[in-house]
């Protein structure tokens, strides 16, 4: 038999077994790798947007009562500091100016009675709690306090600016300047009020007084009695009304997400489906020729002439027929790659295992770290699967990296894959460099199922791929 018959003969051979070929490498399997998709339980997700809606109104409602709180407080702080500025003013400019003389400056008895007189039935009510007169210099003409009188104590500013005209300021006082040693109430705080007048010869004076905050504590009440029940009923109402739209809306979006499992459900199998129908194309097209072909050459050899021209055409046949035997190996690996045995069971850290030893000819120790009794289903298997096959063969091809490792994991319905390694890292943290164009389709694949995946420096060197994805994908 000549060569060119024994090669022309293993080529019908392998358009024979072709024929009868079914699943790559010898492995049996046909057809998708899943079955029919289920739909996600309608009830559960009905319950949790309504569970989320009911949770964002209890949210709104809270916030609407703090919030009106704090405007009622605010409100019912500057009606009292308006109408404080406007009772100083009337008390300063008509009755205790007019009282201020020589004699009370002076200290003369009948001229500090009529003050005291004037001045005590504005205290006797309780909605004055302290009243002073102060001269230019900072020296207090007249308190309730007795003992406060002839004595001069450092005015603010703000205050002293008010000499000499009839402007009025107030505001809320801690009562820890040096002149309220004697004011101190249980409360601590009073409301602090300063007027400037004209006294009876003409100078200048500040009336100061200290109001009760009783009645802005009252105002602040009555503003947030009214305001709230009138927002929340409104609110309770809105809700009451938009409830059914609500449920019509977790509704739409419960066919949306339906639909779209079914759509990534039928995208991972069209997937699988086309990768087993490559890889049965390799295994019974070109690794059947490259087979045939290394079985045919040493034969084409051993017909060579022992001429000199014969002796360099052996030369050159053992050369292409190594170089075939390396590609048909390399093939394999690919195929292997392409379309792995049964991730199912066992089968996937017997896949894992397969990535590792591929890694080791390439220069690279991959250690697995997978529990023995880890399942998953072959959804999620074959994901996972793709996680651990990307971010290998970029710590091979990228990292410049000696060692590596591989973790999955599985924690209350999601599966965790990390693949870490003592390479030179990413770019930047969190990065996937533009070059990674495997990583960039990984991690919008794994994105469509509700998952993520990041790329982040290792401890000290290298980088670590991290992703997370639903267990079950169906109802991701």
């Amino acid at each position: 038999m000549s060569p060119t018959e024994l090669v022309a003969r293993i080529g019908s051979s392998r358009r024979r077994s072709g024929q009868k070929q079914s699943g790559p490498a010898g492995s049996g399997q046909v057809g998708g790798p899943a079955g029919p998709a289920t739909e996600p339980p309608r009830q559960h997700f009905r319950r949790r947007a309504l569970r989320r809606f009911l949770v964002g109104s209890a949210a709104a409602l809270l916030i609407l009562a703090v919030g009106t709180a704090l405007v009622g407080s605010r409100v019912a702080k500057q009606q009292a500091l308006r109408e404080a500025r406007y009772q100083a003013e009337i008390l300063a400019q008509n009755v205790a100016a007019p009282l201020v003389n020589a004699g009370v400056r002076s200290g003369d008895p009948k001229a500090l009675a009529r003050i005291n007189t004037a001045m005590s039935e504005r205290l006797r009510d309780g909605s004055i709690v302290h009243i002073k007169l102060w001269d230019e210099d900072s020296r207090v003409l007249w308190s309730d306090e007795s003992a406060l009188v002839g004595n001069t104590y450092a005015l603010d500013p703000d205050d002293r600016e008010l000499f000499g005209t009839h402007r009025a300021t107030a505001d809320v006082s801690s009562l820890n300047k040096a002149e309220n040693v004697l004011e101190h109430r249980k409360d601590s705080k009073l409301l602090e009020v300063y007027a400037g007048a004209t006294d009876a010869d003409g100078r200048p004076l500040l009336f100061e007084a200290y109001l009760s905050l009783d009645q802005l504590r009252h105002d602040q009440r009555v503003i947030i009695a009214g305001v709230l029940p009138v927002g929340i009923i409104g609110l309770l109402l809105f809700q009451i009304a938009v409830v059914p739209m609500a449920f019509q809306l977790a509704r739409r979006v419960e066919r949306h997400e339906v639909e779209r499992s079914k759509v990534m459900r039928h995208a991972l199998v069209a997937s699988e489906l086309e990768r087993q129908r490559l890889a049965q194309e390799l295994h019974d097209g070109v690794i059947q020729d490259m087979a045939g072909i290394c079985f045919a050459l040493p034969t084409i050899e051993q017909h060579l002439p022992d001429s000199p021209d014969g002796l360099e055409a052996r030369g050159t046949v053992r050369s292409i027929t190594d170089l075939v035997q390396k590609d048909a190996t390399a093939l394999r690996s690919l195929l292997l790659n392409l379309y792995p045995p049964n991730l199912a069971g066992e089968g996937f850290a017997m896949a894992a295992d397969d990535i590792a030893r591929s890694a080791a000819d390439h220069g690279v120790a991959v250690t697995i770290d997978i529990p023995p009794a880890f399942r998953l289903p072959l959804d999620a298997a074959t994901l996972a699967y793709r996680v651990v096959r990307e971010g290998v063969r970029n710590v091979v091809k990228h990292a410049n990296a000696r060692t590596a490792a591989v973790a999955v994991r599985e924690d209350a319905g999601t599966v965790h894959v990390t693949i870490s390694d003592d390479g030179r890292g990413p770019g930047r943290p969190g990065e996937i460099e533009a070059g990674h164009l495997g990583l960039q389709l990984l991690r919008d694949t794994v994105a469509d199922f509700g998952g993520e995946l990041d790329l982040v420096p290792g401890t000290g060197s290298g980088a670590v791929l991290r992703a997370s994805f639903p267990k079950n994908l169906v109802d991701a």
